[in-house]
């Protein structure tokens, strides 16, 4: 992988802005075979092209300013899409690149992810059997240039951004990366030939305790479902007979891979999801024989930045009271869009049905009062102070649109999953230190600072990611060190946070060294011991849902 430093960290900035530009939940379909310019009706002469034909030659004739067309196209196309609905949209040829990046969970690189501390780039993480790995790089290397290109001890415009750009490129091209070392005279120059490198869509499958197992799903590609089949076969090896299936924060993707995947986990016959349009028949989906979990016990993690894909599942598991669903309220897309290819590169996602669970429910969000009236009542959802499940029930929940399960249980629509067992935000004062030193990076810092100086005695002391999480602990030099430079970053000590929550933060600390020093499962082992919706939903999972929530 070669991408940014970013792990299990989720700014409401970046969300809200890929909620606005429509790409959050991705491709839930394959792109369409039929010549997207046909179906767009483009080489068809209709009331619609007439007009802007007309309006093509009176502003080429006539505008005060030569105009690049290319542009105004992009413009012309995005606003006719945005007046449709809130998720059909237009992509550009590298927007639509980096879709299809997402959606095959694949890409040309070297398998190196990437930090960025002041001036100084460093190699965060070295995926094994990559590319960067058989070259010999490893956490912790500082990377002071990218082929003749300085990156480290520079102001480098766009920062890591840019660096991945540079080391990103075709498949069997070679990059040469200078790379200083503790323990190195001088820096070095390592040629690393690129290649495909692929982008797991599920993390993480761990077990919590001796029949617990935990899978987390980051989003839906078109390898999800072999990878949640791997999962459940270690774990179930391992001994799992409850599973807790981590959906917060997956803005969807695949609905192919979301149905294969909800498949494993009910039985033949049941229905897992209706897709239905103006121009499409109502398509029923059906759960086949031989799920590798249909049977044990089921709890489903959701918060309000799971949608769409997310969404499919989550319902299928709550209509046919296959298992709990526990979190927030998720976000509310019930729209599955088309891909349409052009024959410029660029793409087209147009809405071409509504997604129902089994019991009838559309998941999408009212949109009729526009886009901006649409994303403006989700943020005022995750702003709202909602102090217990009780006021965010009565907040959120349109009890008007009841439905039932297949046990009778009542469930309701009007956008959304609303989970059975709700879990609020925490609200506490105290964490916002800890948030802080979360959204400046100051564990990052104080990390590959470490790493860089210690790698080779680390890994001699933690030889495996098991050694290294019954042994290794945050001694007293490294929490000053995390203080102090919070401190130098202006971030105001917070007593009553450090307090009550210090062991959080060194827990953190922690998950993020297993994650750099060894791989996703070190990291979600550690991390999940501080997991405060995982633990709340665990206590609950062999409570009945709260009847009033259930409307029984």
């Amino acid at each position: 992988m070669m991408e940014e430093k970013k792990r299990h960290t989720y700014s409401l900035g970046v969300v809200l802005l890929a909620l606005a530009v429509g790409l959050l939940a991705g491709v839930l379909f394959a792109p369409a075979n039929d010549g997207g310019q046909r179906a767009m009706g483009l080489t068809s002469s209709n009331a619609m092209s007439d007009r802007l034909d007309v309006l093509t030659g009176i502003i080429n004739s006539y505008y005060v300013d030569n105009v690049d067309y290319d542009s105004l196209s992009t413009v012309v196309l995005q606003s006719v899409l945005s007046s449709l609905d809130p998720h059909s949209t237009y992509l550009t040829p590298k927007e639509f690149d980096k879709e299809a990046e997402l959606l095959q969970g694949r890409f040309e690189g070297i398998g190196l992810t990437l930090f960025w501390i002041n001036d100084t780039l460093y190699a965060s993480s070295v995926n094994k059997g990559s590319p960067a790995a058989d070259a010999g790089l490893h956490p912790g290397d500082r990377i002071l240039a990218v082929d003749t290109v300085k990156v480290s001890g520079v102001k480098l415009e766009g920062g890591v951004s840019s660096a991945v750009k540079m080391i990103r490129g075709p498949r069997f091209t070679k990059v040469t990366l200078t790379i200083d070392r503790k323990g190195w005279d001088t820096p070095k120059k390592i040629k690393v030939r690129r290649d495909i490198i692929r982008h797991a869509s599920v993390p993480a499958a761990v077990m919590i305790d001796k029949t617990t197992g935990y899978v987390h799903v980051e989003r839906f590609a078109e390898s999800t479902a072999s990878e949640f089949h791997a999962a459940l076969l270690q774990l179930k090896g391992e001994g799992m007979k409850h599973l807790v299936l981590d959906l917060r924060s997956n803005g969807g993707g695949s609905l192919e891979s979301a149905i294969e995947m909800a498949d494993e986990l009910l039985p033949k016959g049941d229905l897992i999801v209706f897709t239905e349009g103006a121009h499409q028949r109502r398509y029923n989906n059906y759960a086949t024989s031989g799920g590798l979990f249909e049977e044990g016990g089921l709890t489903v993690l959701l918060n309000e930045f799971s949608a769409s894909a997310s969404e499919v599942v989550a319902g299928a598991v709550q209509d046919n009271d296959r298992g709990t669903i526990a979190g927030r309220r998720s976000f509310g897309k019930g729209l599955v869009q088309r891909q349409f290819d052009l024959l410029s590169g660029d793409a087209v996602l147009l809405t071409i049905a509504r997604y129902y669970t089994p019991s009838g429910r559309c998941i999408q969000r009212p949109y009729d009062k526009g886009s901006d009236a649409y994303y403006m009542d989700y943020l005022n959802r995750i702003l709202s102070d909602y102090k217990d499940a009780d006021s965010l029930f009565n907040a959120t929940v349109d009890t008007s649109q009841s439905f039932l399960t297949k046990n009778g249980r009542k469930v309701y629509g009007g956008g959304g999953i609303q989970p059975d067992i709700i879990i609020p935000y925490i609200s506490d004062t105290n964490w916002i230190y800890y948030n802080r030193l979360l959204d400046e990076k100051v564990l990052e810092e104080v990390l590959y600072h470490q790493i860089h100086d210690h790698y080779a005695d680390l890994m001699k002391k933690y030889p495996t990611s098991d050694v290294f999480v019954a042994r290794y602990t945050v001694d007293d030099a490294t929490w000053q060190r995390i203080l102090s430079t919070a401190d130098k970053k202006g971030i105001r000590r917070h007593q009553g946070c450090i307090q009550k929550y210090g062991q959080h933060i060194r827990n953190r600390y922690k998950a993020l060294m297993a994650d750099v020093l060894f791989d996703n499962n070190a990291f979600y082992r550690v991390s999940l011991r501080n997991d405060t919706e995982l633990q709340r939903a665990l206590a609950a999972k062999n409570t009945p849902a709260n009847p009033r929530r259930n409307g029984k």
